[in-house]
């Protein structure tokens, strides 16, 4: 007994100690000093995503604690208070979301059940409104966390979504891939890492049908099924007629005769119902190097006529096929010759009647140097040219096209974004004067831009899938460099930063955290 109350003694001596010496290590120990906020003046070329990156903070933090409502509206001389954090040395706390908005008080709605795949993002999609909204009808404190089977207020009343109206498809994810050799299922791995569900593909005509009434599919045929055994939605962009269907010779160019695409895409859409989903007719047929002809002026009224004959042979092959409209090009620049403004162009073609002959409209909105949040015209630090014009800036494009689409009594038809991006020449050959832009941009630029592009194109609802300008454009062998200084692999074949950034952005947006309702309520 003596020898038990003895190792007591010790055990609580011990005890005693190194609670003495645990307290006066924490009493040494730095502590936080409070949060000071950070009063910044807003200059001409900012935008909330561009400041939101110099601060180490997010741009729905900067709205939150401002009280912005339009992230994409900010004025130079505006003030903001950028959130402070304390000055220690353990890890930086990532500064939340937002997780109320104001709604309106008597939103009617009904119950939703989530179900397996579904996140936020697509529950609202569904029920034509916002993530936000949602977040707000249901108090969510963690909008990243929902279980199946998890029962969420959605309202009640809503008219169907622009897409929904048109095409049956809503806002997702794609990219443009080019496939040569036996590449394929190497890049629909890599595409379905990305979390991509839709895939472009660029199918040249002439490369097809180099003699006429000799197509060749067998090439095709194998990527088709690599991509589709892969669970891709697939759009082809037919465009480049072949040399026998055209009298001039010089760049790319449609057929002096209409009915010779019709009879090819007819072939197109028969052999591959059921497998392609949608066709984009032509591409950029606003410029002379797309549209180059001896037969047919580059002009809305020529294009309008092809699209009209794609339109009628494709839906009477597949009748479920989405038709879309040709992307056009933003140029800055109208000579009726060399480039016809895409927005005069868009106009032109409503009044040929491009409401009729098209489930969906075609849209480019690139951001050449400017950062997606960025409207015209002042230039972002760094960028000396392309700024000058609302056809540089990727928001602006997209809002013009949606202003004259609703002009037109066409604001059911949604915008498919079959072609955005933002270029850099960091890690490749300089560019020419034409491309002089893509030196303004980051590699870490590029990898900023690109999942904002996608946020943004998510948040307007008038968005359907958006195609990302492209996975591998530097290993393609293309004749000009363009298409590598917007791929997401480099020209080294390893992925540029923006790939990472792609994959994180979709990965924060599409997975469901699988938990039961029982372990959630026990947790």
């Amino acid at each position: 007994m003596p020898r038990r109350r003895a190792i007591a003694r010790w055990t609580i001596t011990l005890w005693l100690t190194m609670l003495s010496v645990s307290l006066s290590v924490l009493a040494q120990s730095p502590t936080a000093t409070p949060a000071v906020d950070t009063i910044y003046t807003v200059r001409q070329g900012d935008t909330l995503f561009r400041i939101a990156g110099r601060f180490g903070t997010t741009y729905q933090a900067l709205a939150a604690a401002n009280n912005i409502v339009n992230p994409a509206q900010i004025f130079a001389g505006q003030q903001l208070r950028i959130p402070g954090r304390p000055t220690t040395q353990s890890p930086a706390v990532p500064v939340p979301h937002p997780t109320t908005v104001a709604t309106e008080p008597d939103t009617p709605t009904v119950t939703y059940t989530v179900i397996r795949g579904d996140t936020l993002q697509r529950i609202a999609l569904k029920h034509n409104t916002t993530v936000q909204q949602l977040i707000a009808l249901n108090n969510l404190r963690n909008p990243n966390v929902i279980y199946i089977g998890q029962e969420l207020n959605v309202p009640a009343i809503t008219a169907a979504a622009p897409e929904a109206t048109t095409t049956g498809y809503g806002f997702d994810y794609g990219i443009q891939v080019y496939v040569f050799d036996q590449t394929a299922p190497a890049l629909a791995e890599t595409a379905a890492s990305l979390g991509m569900r839709w895939i472009k593909l660029e199918i040249n005509w002439r490369d097809l049908e180099p003699a006429k009434g000799e197509p060749s599919f067998t090439a095709l045929d194998a990527v088709v099924d690599t991509l589709k055994a892969a669970n891709f939605n697939l759009l082809f962009t037919v465009t480049s007629a072949p040399a026998w269907a055209r009298a001039s010779t010089d760049e790319d160019g449609p057929p002096d005769n209409f009915a010779d695409y019709g009879l090819f895409v007819s072939l197109l859409a028969q052999r591959y119902a059921g497998r392609v989903q949608a066709y984009e007719i032509w591409n950029e047929p606003n410029l002379r190097r797309e549209w180059n002809s001896t037969i047919h002026s580059i002009s809305a009224t020529s294009y309008i006529e092809l699209l009209r004959v794609g339109y009628t042979a494709i839906k009477a092959a597949d009748p479920s096929a989405v038709v879309v409209s040709a992307g056009l090009a933003p140029t800055g620049y109208n000579d009726g010759v060399n480039a016809i403004n895409d927005r005069l162009f868009l106009r032109g073609l409503y009044t040929a009647g491009l409401a009729s002959t098209s489930d969906a409209v075609g849209a480019h909105p690139q951001g050449w140097a400017n950062p997606p949040d960025a409207l015209c015209c002042a230039p972002a630090v760094g960028v000396e040219t392309h700024y000058q014009d609302p056809s540089f800036y990727f928001l602006n494009t997209l809002n013009d096209y949606r202003q004259i689409m609703v002009d037109n009594q066409d604001g059911g038809t949604a915008i498919w974004v079959t072609e955005f991006g933002w270029g850099t020449s960091e890690d490749a050959d300089p560019p020419s004067e034409t491309n002089i832009f893509v030196s303004y941009t980051s590699l870490e630029e590029q990898a900023s831009y690109l999942p904002r592009g996608f946020e943004l194109g998510a948040e307007l609802g008038f968005v359907g899938p958006m195609f990302l300008y492209n996975l591998n454009g530097c290993q393609a062998q293309l004749p000009s460099i363009e298409s590598c200084y917007y791929s997401l692999i480099g020209p080294d074949g390893i992925p540029r930063p923006a790939f990472a950034a792609v994959q994180q952005q979709f990965n924060r947006a599409a997975p469901v955290i699988e938990i039961t309702p029982e372990s959630s309520a026990s947790g």
